[in-house]
């Protein structure tokens, strides 16, 4: 046994490979997020990495107090703790690699855990705010939107929350809400729906919003893609959120894990469980959610188009969306047209390019230092993040851009008031290069992956 070293932690593992044992696949996968360089943020590094079960227990408690994290490293290691990506740190099993063959490295077996929620009250009993008191005059916020194929209406522009810290997290859709935003895109892998919840309810109560103004958004993390288990993914997401329905329930990826309370199992080798669940049995519980009502509309996110083309064969309820990663440098040209002929409305995230995601290489190009998207923004009067909005909503994709700062949330949701030109969006279009910022290539030997298809 060694102990795992810097460079385990790096972005990309070099080598990917796949074994199969007994039910399940298994995947090579060395977690994503930089190796910290600098000393403070050294410590907190040794404060993620757990040499005992016992210390495994302390770390969420350590990580949202101030008063044991270095100031500079607060930010830090609250962002980390939050990120789907970074669950690799939260488990109790990286502290070594074995350097035994893949044939070798048994998969840890599990302990049986209960399948009951996090939250034992039935989403009935929660204390919802749907309705503001009756002395309320709230303001109704005016909002391009788009028809979904069900008939419901989906705004233009919404507040994306992967990666905002829980202590950010409820400010930042407050003061969205404020601001005159009606959509809010999250996920149960996200960690910080509970605050997102207290957030919307607070809204409710301050007369800032109605429920029935709001879209709310929530997805289907990928340890519950076992049919019976995909219940228990929407109401622990309700339950969370404090809402009695959402408005749109997504698969978030057509990948399945091994069911269990970890977010992203490991065997003892340190490679990612995956699970044989077929997307298409998973599509048909959720229907299940649209009868029960706990969703109004149900849809996909990061599927290709052969993926998309099984769930059509066999839906009863056909989904209304693919959230997908769209930027000017990933365009989505082909998938746009495809899901266009189907009714599907495509809802972009990381519009500008995620630049604040863990991985990120100082050497790789960025969206918003583009010359021909800053030169645009120049004439326009307008800022590159405004920019890369418009061109999404011109194309009438749907988008969510993720801010946790108030001057953000504001100068994003003021495109309403600008047009693009038709030569301007031209120039856009041409910046298409195919780069993917979020392709998790980790886990590109699950026979599930989506982005070995061109789209």
């Amino acid at each position: 046994m060694k102990k795992i070293n810097n460079n385990s932690l790096k972005i990309i593992s070099k080598i990917p490979f796949r074994q199969y044992s007994g039910e399940y696949r298994i995947f090579h996968f060395t977690g994503f997020g930089n190796t910290p360089k600098n000393d403070r943020c050294g410590e907190i590094r040794k404060l993620l990495i757990p040499k005992t079960l016992g210390e495994a227990s302390k770390i969420r408690d350590t990580l949202t107090s101030k008063d044991n994290v270095p100031k500079n490293a607060i930010k830090s290691a609250t962002s980390l703790k939050n990120l789907t990506n970074t669950a690799l740190l939260k488990s109790s099993s990286i502290t070594t690699i074995t350097s035994k063959t893949p044939n070798e490295c048994a998969e840890k077996k599990l302990e049986k855990k209960s399948d009951k929620l996090k939250c034992l009250r039935p989403v009935s009993r929660i204390k919802l705010v749907d309705e503001p008191p009756d002395d309320c005059n709230v303001r109704k916020a005016e909002m391009p939107t788009v028809k979904l194929r069900d008939g419901y209406v989906m705004p233009m522009f919404g507040l994306g929350t992967w990666g905002a810290p829980i202590i950010k997290a409820e400010k930042a859709v407050k003061h969205a809400l404020k601001v005159g935003y009606r959509m809010i895109d999250c996920a149960h892998v996200y960690e910080n729906e509970e605050a997102v919840g207290k957030a919307i309810n607070k809204s409710i109560e301050k007369c800032i919003v109605k429920r029935e103004e709001l879209f709310i958004i929530s997805k289907l993390w990928n340890t519950f893609h076992e049919p019976h288990l995909v219940l228990s993914g929407c109401q622990q997401s309700l339950c969370d959120l404090k809402l009695s329905y959402l408005n749109l329930y997504i698969i978030h990826w057509p990948m399945g894990y091994r069911a269990g309370d970890d977010l992203i199992p490991y065997d003892a080798c340190g490679r990612v469980i995956g699970s044989r669940v077929d997307y298409t049995e998973t599509w048909k519980a959720m229907e299940e959610l649209v009868e029960r009502r706990l969703t109004r509309s149900i849809g996909l996110s990061n599927f290709n188009k052969n993926q998309i083309e099984r769930i059509w064969k066999i839906a009863k309820i056909k989904p209304v969306v693919n959230q997908v990663e769209c930027h000017p440098y990933l365009n989505q040209k082909r998938l746009k047209a495809y899901l266009k002929k189907k009714g599907i409305v495509l809802v972009a995230y990381s519009p500008l390019g995620a630049p604040a995601r863990p991985w990120v290489r100082k050497d790789e190009p960025k969206v918003l230092d583009d010359n021909l998207i800053k030169t645009i923004a120049f004439n326009t009067g307008r800022t590159p993040a405004q920019v890369c909005i418009r061109y999404q909503i011109q194309r009438g994709n749907p988008v969510i851009p993720k801010s946790v700062t108030p001057s953000r949330i504001e100068s994003n949701f003021d495109v309403a008031s600008f047009e693009l030109s038709d030569q301007e969006m031209k120039i856009l279009d041409k910046l298409d290069r195919k780069l993917r910022f979020v392709p998790l290539s980790q886990l590109s030997n699950h026979p599930h992956y989506p982005f070995h298809d061109a789209f």
